[in-house]
């Protein structure tokens, strides 16, 4: 199954092995995020600049302050950037008897998880308003979210081949 960038999809899959990809969360409309944190900075520091001029000399401790105030106004857009391009895998593994769960963040892993086939009852699709997650059914412990809620689609085609890997290769 290969969907759109956007989608979750099965990356590969073989006998030994399946993985699951969960692409960066509604990737294609972040770029108007980056685009407003930069133009809060690029604006802010050209009226900063502007009238920095006709500021007298010396300068009151309290005017140095301003130069934060783009900064501030820039930086929630900047969380907002950088938490919209977490990546999740999901492998699970017949050879080692385990799925795995690795988030990166611009390619550097934020968080992993691991759970042994024997504790995993089998893959569903939780809905939160209107958005969908993959989580996991655990035999003896409460579910774990392992994609977190998103408006992307492929979730029951992904979970449905989830869970057949699992059938197939539990021991």
């Amino acid at each position: 199954m290969a969907g759109y960038p956007t989608d979750l999809y099965v990356a590969s899959q073989t006998a030994h092995e399946l993985v699951v990809v969960a692409p960066p969360f509604n990737a294609h409309s972040f770029g108007w995020i980056w685009i407003v944190s930069l133009l809060c900075l690029v604006i802010g520091y050209g009226v900063i600049f502007s009238l920095w001029k006709n500021v007298p000399r010396p300068i009151h401790p309290a005017l140095r302050l301003t130069w934060l105030i783009p900064i501030v106004i820039a930086v929630p857009f900047l969380i907002l950037g950088v938490i919209g391009q977490v990546k999740t895998q999901i492998t699970l593994s017949a050879d080692t008897g385990i799925l795995s769960v690795q988030k990166t963040l611009l390619s550097f892993p934020v968080s992993s998880k691991e759970y042994p086939f024997s504790e995993v009852r089998s893959i569903k699709v939780g809905v939160a308003d209107i958005s969908l997650f993959l989580y996991v059914s655990l035999i003896d412990k409460p579910a774990e979210d392992l994609t977190g809620a998103t408006d992307q689609t492929g979730h029951s085609e992904v979970a449905d081949a989830m869970n057949a890997f699992l059938i197939a290769n539990r021991r």
